[in-house]
C-alpha cells in the first residue's frame, strides 16, 4: 500500500510533489504552501473521472453547458490553486503549447491583415448537421480557438495534475472514458429498438435511422466507440471479471453499427485487432474474444432483425447505389464530402499561412484540410508537434513497461485515422488520452530521477532494468520524508 501512494502529493502534509517532466525530485516544503485537506485531492480526481465518464455525451447540455465541463472546470481550478499556493507541483510538456502558439500566430495575423469578406461569398459551404444547434448564432475565430486551447491544454494539464495527486489516475481515466462511451452506446442501440427515446428528447434524432446515443451526431458516437475499444480488450486482459469488458466491446460494436458510420465501421475491426496483438497475455484475449464476437454476431443479426426488420441495410452504407426509402445514399455522401475536400483545399492554395480563421476549423469532413484550410502551414506545423509529441509519450511509455501506453497509441492512431473521412477535431474528448499519454511518462521520469538519487540504478542500467507496474513504482520515496531512500 506504501508503494501505491508513493507519488501522491499530499497537500498540507510534509513531503512535496516531484517535478513531473525534469525528473527532478522537489524536497521539503514550499516556503508559505497552503494546507490543503487531503479530501480535496481526492475531489480533484474524482472530478476528473466524472468528466471524463461524460466527455462524450456532447447531446446533453445544462443551461447550455455540458456536464463533463463542470467538472473539468472544477478539477482544473483546484488543482491550479493547489500548484500557486500549495505543494503540487509538476511542469507541463513543451510540445502541449505548440497548437496554442500557432492558433495566437493565425489570429494576431487575420487581425493585422483580415480576409476580405468578398472571398467568402463565393465558397462553397455546408451547414453542419447538428439537431438543437442554432447555425447563425455559430462562434467567431476567437471563440473557437479558446474552447480548442481548453481542449487542446487544459484538458492534459488537468490529467497531468490528476496523476501527480494520485499515480494510478490515467487507468482510472481510461476505465472511465470506456464505461462513459459504453453507456452512450446502451442508449444508441435501445433508441434504435425504439425501447427509449433519448434523441428525440434531446431535440438531437435525425431524419435517418442513424443513431446519436448521448453523443450530438452519429459519427461522433461511432468515433469515440472506436477509440473505447482498446481499452476494453486492455481490461480483458488484466480483469478478474472479465465478462464485463467483454459486454462493454459488445456494446461498443453495437454503437459502431448503430451510428451507421462507414469510417467507425472500418475501423473497429482493425482497432480489435491491433489491441489484441498489443497484448501481453493474447492467448487469455484471443479466447474470451471470439466467444464475444460470436455473442455480438449472434445478437445483433437475430434482435436488431427481429424488433426492426430492415435496419441493417440502412446502418451499413457501403453501397453506391444505395435507394432505400428516407435514407440519405452514400453516393450522394461523396459528393457533397468531395466538394468540401476540394474548397478546403482551394482556401489553402489562396492563404497558405494562416488560413482563413478557425472559424471555419470544422466545415471539411477532413481533419487535415481543416487544419490548413482554417490555419494554413502555421497551425498545421503546432498540430503535427502535438501529435509527434502525443504518439512519443505513448511509445516511451510502452518501451518503459507500461502496457497502457500501447493502448494509448492504438486510440489516438484509430481518431488520426478516422479524421481523414471525419471532422472530430475540436471535441474535448479527443485529448483525454493525449493528458493520459504525457502524464505516464512524467511518471517514468519521475522513478528514474529517484532511483538515481538512490544509487540502487546507474544511468547505465536505467535502458535495462526490469519495468515495473505503474501502481509499484516510486517506492524510493520515503513516506516520512518525500526524500529518496532505500526500500524498507
Amino acid at each position: 500500500m506504501q508503494q501505491r501512494k508513493a507519488l501522491r502529493c499530499h497537500v498540507g502534509g510534509p513531503r512535496r510533489m516531484a517535478s513531473l517532466t525534469d525528473g527532478r525530485v522537489s524536497r521539503g516544503n514550499a516556503p508559505g504552501a497552503v494546507a490543503f485537506p487531503p479530501w480535496l485531492a481526492k475531489a480533484v480526481v474524482g472530478s476528473f473521472l466524472v468528466a471524463s465518464f461524460t466527455a462524450t455525451w456532447g447531446g446533453i447540455h445544462l443551461g447550455g453547458i455540458q456536464p463533463a465541463d463542470v467538472f473539468l472546470l472544477f478539477a482544473f481550478v483546484v488543482a491550479a490553486a493547489m500548484a500557486v499556493f500549495g505543494n503540487l507541483r509538476f511542469r507541463i510538456p513543451r510540445w502541449l503549447w505548440a497548437p496554442a502558439v500557432s492558433l495566437l500566430i493565425c489570429a494576431a495575423a487575420l487581425t493585422y491583415r483580415p480576409i476580405p469578406a468578398a472571398s467568402f461569398a463565393v465558397r462553397y459551404e455546408h451547414t453542419l448537421q447538428s439537431a438543437g444547434v442554432d447555425v447563425s448564432s455559430t462562434p467567431g475565430s476567437i471563440v473557437k480557438s479558446a474552447f480548442w486551447v481548453i481542449a487542446l491544454v487544459v484538458v492534459p494539464i488537468v490529467a497531468l495534475a490528476a496523476t501527480a495527486l494520485e499515480s494510478r489516475a490515467p487507468e482510472w481515466i481510461a476505465a472511465s472514458f470506456l464505461a462513459g462511451v459504453c453507456v452512450s452506446s446502451l442508449i444508441a442501440l435501445t433508441d434504435l429498438t425504439k425501447l427509449t427515446h433519448f434523441a428525440r428528447s434531446l431535440d438531437y434524432q435525425f431524419d435517418s435511422d442513424r443513431q446519436t446515443g448521448l453523443s450530438d451526431h452519429p459519427n461522433t458516437l461511432g468515433l469515440v466507440c472506436v477509440i473505447a475499444t482498446p481499452f476494453a480488450v486492455h481490461l480483458i486482459s488484466k480483469s478478474r471479471r472479465r465478462w464485463l469488458p467483454c459486454l462493454a466491446l459488445v456494446l461498443l460494436g453495437g454503437g459502431v453499427v448503430a451510428s451507421g458510420s462507414r469510417g467507425a465501421q472500418l475501423a473497429l475491426p482493425v482497432a480489435v485487432l491491433a489491441a489484441v496483438f498489443a497484448s501481453p497475455h493474447k492467448k487469455k484475449v484471443v479466447g474470451w474474444l471470439a466467444v464475444t464476437l460470436v455473442a455480438s454476431f449472434v445478437g445483433v443479426v437475430t434482435v436488431l432483425g427481429q424488433l426492426v426488420p430492415g435496419i441493417l441495410d440502412k446502418l451499413f452504407r457501403f453501397g453506391a447505389g444505395i435507394t432505400l426509402p428516407g435514407v440519405s445514399t452514400s453516393a450522394s455522401s461523396d459528393e457533397e464530402r468531395s466538394q468540401l475536400y476540394a474548397q478546403a483545399w482551394s482556401d489553402f492554395e489562396n492563404h497558405p499561412l494562416f488560413g482563413i480563421g478557425i472559424k471555419h476549423i470544422n466545415e471539411a469532413h477532413n481533419i487535415y484540410l481543416q487544419i490548413v484550410s482554417a490555419g494554413g502551414s502555421v497551425l498545421l506545423v503546432g498540430m503535427l508537434v502535438y501529435w509527434f509529441g502525443t504518439i512519443q509519450s505513448c511509445r516511451v511509455a510502452k518501451r518503459e513497461g507500461e502496457v497502457l501506453g500501447a493502448y494509448l497509441l492504438i486510440s489516438v492512431v484509430a481518431w488520426l485515422s478516422i479524421g481523414a473521412v471525419e471532422n472530430q477535431l475540436t471535441d474535448r474528448f479527443l485529448y483525454y488520452m493525449v493528458g493520459c499519454a504525457a502524464a505516464i511518462v512524467a511518471v517514468n521520469r519521475v522513478e528514474a530521477s529517484a532511483d538515481r538519487m538512490t544509487g540502487s540504478v546507474t544511468p547505465a542500467r536505467l535502458s535495462t532494468i526490469q519495468p515495473r507496474p505503474l501502481w509499484a513504482r516510486h517506492a524510493a520515496l520515503r513516506p516520512d520524508t518525500g526524500t529518496a531512500g532505500p526500500q524498507r
